[in-house]
């Protein structure tokens, strides 16, 4: 692969509070950063809180953080409950808090909420609901007592922005906020690839990297020949699909056709890609990837990364798919760390290993890591 060195954009997170997450210091971050630990241990959490890296003084982006896939409302969960949810539901004041330091700069990030109630016309309301008022008249609106969260964003002691959401609310659009986002940081959360989701633009402009990813793709198809995107028939500009032809079949199959391994194989490889020089964020990695698959799949991941300056987060509770990441580069071992979260005394305390030391404690000392 040559001379590459694994990127570090982030060195440090500390959370003072966060959804279920009370005083937790993560520091001295790697390259590769696996986060296990126990159902309920705040291991999304984490993610949530790198992902909002990206501009976290901007409630696009904590939008983000409340929805399924970034494509829908989590459902049966409206933005109100979404955005209560944020904050820690053992504690009356609603408060978040964390600092990081993020391309050598540290930054600490305040967003505090307070519940009241508000008069709305009937009609705003439904508009907030998502209802369609037609040719509903004047005369039928009224008014109505409607809670809301209004919530303030301060960013190194400066307040920043501010928005209120409304009980009910499934149609949220902030106002005001930057658009002056930091950073590329892509998150892969652990049903992703089930939208057929990809980011296989960069990887079909590069002939290079798209043949080391077609050879580990034989490991969930032995006879693709190749992957290209077909727009001839949508009818509509970028609303074509990609398509995988094989040997096994005698026309050109969608990806979304195939199995969940190869799915969520080609959104891992393509998103390390289109990850330069920043952040991966993967929750639940193993996911619908089949152990025989592991080794080759990860190992082209971690590598690619490091081409790439590409900084990694993971989540598992899986202790193979730990074991198989930990094992799958050798030469990157040591620019690996597993961070093991545990509850203790309605505080979230954390244990760190190397790559290296993980990888003794386990196979020597059986030492769980999980």
């Amino acid at each position: 692969m040559g001379d590459y060195y694994m990127a570090i954009h982030v060195s440090e997170l500390n959370i003072d509070t966060y959804r279920g997450i009370k005083s937790l210091r993560l520091e001295n971050f790697s390259s590769v950063n696996i986060i296990t630990g126990d159902n309920n241990c705040g291991k999304t959490s984490v993610l949530e809180l790198l992902r909002s890296l990206r501009n976290p003084s901007d409630f696009r982006v904590w939008r983000e953080l409340i929805r399924r896939d970034s494509t829908n409302v989590m459902e049966g969960l409206s933005y109100y409950e979404g955005f209560c949810d944020l904050f820690d539901i053992n504690e009356e004041e609603m408060y978040i808090k964390y600092g990081v330091e993020y391309e050598n700069e540290k930054h600490e990030i305040i967003i505090s909420g307070e519940v009241s109630e508000d008069e709305l016309l009937s009609t705003e309301y439904m508009k907030l609901q998502g209802f369609s008022i037609g040719g509903r008249r004047k005369e039928q609106d009224y008014t109505l007592n409607v809670k809301k969260i209004q919530m303030n964003i301060h960013l190194d002691g400066a307040k920043a922005s501010e928005s209120d959401v409304y009980e009910g609310q499934i149609r949220y659009v902030p106002k005001g906020v930057s658009k002056n986002d930091r950073g590329n940081i892509i998150y892969i959360s652990p049903s992703r690839h089930t939208t057929s989701y990809v980011y296989l633009n960069a990887v079909l402009d590069n002939s290079n990297m798209y043949e080391q990813m077609l050879d580990v793709l034989k490991e969930y198809d032995e006879d693709i020949i190749s992957i290209n995107y077909d727009n001839l028939n949508s009818g509509r500009p970028g609303r074509g699909v990609y398509k995988i032809l094989s040997k096994s079949h005698q026309k050109a199959l969608p990806l979304n056709m195939y199995g969940d391994g190869m799915k969520k194989a080609v959104l891992l490889m393509s998103a390390a890609i289109a990850a330069k020089d920043g952040i991966l964020l993967i929750d639940e990695f193993e996911t619908a990837i089949h152990t025989s698959a592991m080794d080759r799949t990860f190992a082209w991941v971690i590598d690619m990364c490091k081409r790439l300056n590409v900084q990694v987060f993971l989540t598992s509770h899986s202790k193979e798919a730990i074991d198989k990441l930990l094992k799958c580069s050798p030469e990157n071992t040591s620019s690996m760390a597993v961070y093991t979260l545990s509850k203790r005394d309605n505080r979230t305390v954390v244990r760190r290993l190397d790559g290296k030391t993980a990888i003794e404690v386990q196979d020597n000392m059986g030492l769980e890591l999980r």
